[in-house]
């Protein structure tokens, strides 16, 4: 975990100087099983207005205990952990069925949304898991969020939760040292039982985050949201820059060789699971 010196963030060393802005800043909270999140500062002013000109701009639940595999060899496809491990495999979605999700109404955007899709076009790509999107909700992210909400979602799964919030205003633990995270996201297996495998998620994205959404740079909110869905499918961090899931981003918009390497583990060549049933 990469915390800032007292004195601020110091420049992303990947890329040097002042050319792109400093690095976010990624943190671990100790009880939950997302694992990353970043706070980033403004991009600088003339990227950002011309950022904002163009595109209009306006990352469980049950308290998972984080364990990964033991890290490959760093660097290189070698670069990737797990969530959560069980025997030694990573602990995954059923990868042939579709993951619901749903979006929060609250603080959401038209960026946000372009960012959300855009994200889950990527991961889609990369692992064959296809998503169904099922409409927006009133519901907000919590760090206790139930698995299984009937009178809300019906007799299934609750749908893979995204929304912006208010740190202040949310029991999610945002802040760590006088830092906020971008993001917090999580996995979330079925509720007190024993199958060990995703069910639904949620991410939440810290409204206050005053980055433009997009993918152009690796500072903006889609990058954020990209690595957030990826440790909802169950991809912990990397180590090496390069990496979208090291913990100050990597210095790049999208998957890196150890991202994809632990995503193929992930994905649909995994092969398929059998679901539970959310009423059982």
């Amino acid at each position: 975990m990469n915390l800032p010196s007292p004195t601020g963030v110091p420049p992303r060393p990947d890329l040097g100087g002042d050319r792109f802005p400093p690095p976010p800043v990624f943190w671990a909270p100790p009880v939950i099983a997302s694992l990353p999140h970043r706070r980033r500062p403004v991009l600088p002013a003339a990227v950002a207005l011309l950022v904002v000109v163009a595109l209009v701009a306006a990352a469980v639940a049950p308290l998972l205990r984080s364990t990964t595999l033991e890290p490959k060899a760093f660097g290189g496809r070698g670069d990737y952990t797990f969530i959560l491990t069980s025997g030694g495999d990573p602990v995954r979605w059923n990868p042939c069925e579709p993951i619901h999700y749903v979006l929060g109404r609250a603080g959401l955007t038209e960026g946000g949304i372009q960012d959300v899709h855009g994200a889950i076009d990527r991961i889609t790509q990369v692992t064959g898991v296809g998503f169904t999107y099922d409409g927006l909700t009133d519901e907000e992210p919590s760090r206790d969020r139930d698995a299984y909400q009937p009178d809300r979602y019906g007799d299934r799964w609750a749908p893979v939760l995204i929304a912006w919030v208010d740190p202040a205003e949310s029991d999610i633990p945002f802040e760590e040292k006088g830092h906020e995270a971008a993001a917090v996201a999580s996995p979330q297996t079925p509720d007190d039982r024993s199958e060990r495998l995703y069910v639904s998620g949620w991410v939440a994205m810290n409204v206050e985050d005053p980055n433009p959404s997009g993918f152009s740079l690796p500072g903006m909110q889609g990058p954020v949201v990209l690595h957030e869905l990826a440790h909802v499918l169950g991809l912990g961090h990397a180590e090496s820059n390069g990496n979208l899931m090291e913990p100050s981003g990597g210095g790049v918009t999208s998957f890196g060789p150890g991202d994809l390497a632990g995503l193929g583990q992930l994905g649909r060549d995994a092969g398929c699971l059998v679901t539970p049933p959310a009423s059982s």
